[in-house]
């Protein structure tokens, strides 16, 4: 998601600075979106709790274990590129070690190759490398 920095005048006359998030072209619908900015040596794959044909098992970071459909995200790619326009991802997973940074970075931790980190329909992921595989999911 873009983001803009605008100034709203207070009652007093003092300008504030407010960081407004704009929303994704495609506003109308509302799913979470995947970019794998990793290099081909990373295996990223994206997975979906909902729809038809939910017959694998996704472990997800903190304990649960959903039934979904998952798909491999090549490098550069993200989860409309390869399953349509307003696809909705539910989790994404690193095959290594990765690290999760959530809203810029005001929380983050390390997940298990091979654990999904699930998000909300609200939420959109990027996976790129910055010293380790990570996941920045706002």
């Amino acid at each position: 998601m873009k983001k803009r920095l605008i100034t709203a005048l207070g009652i007093v006359g003092v300008s504030l600075p407010i960081l407004l998030t704009t929303p994704p072209a495609h506003a109308g619908a509302l799913d979470g979106d995947v970019t794998n900015r990793l290099s081909s040596s990373y295996t990223v794959k994206i997975a979906t709790f909902s729809g038809s044909n939910l017959n694998e098992s996704c472990s997800v970071d903190g304990g649960a274990t959903y039934r979904c459909r998952t798909y491999w995200l090549p490098s550069g790619r993200s989860d409309d590129q390869i399953n349509g326009t307003n696809w909705d991802t539910d989790a994404v997973m690193v095959e290594q070690r990765y690290k999760v940074e959530r809203w810029g970075g005001t929380s983050s931790h390390w997940v298990p190759a091979f654990k999904w980190t699930k998000f909300s329909s609200i939420e959109n992921a990027t996976c790129f490398y910055d010293g380790a595989p990570i996941c920045d999911i706002e």
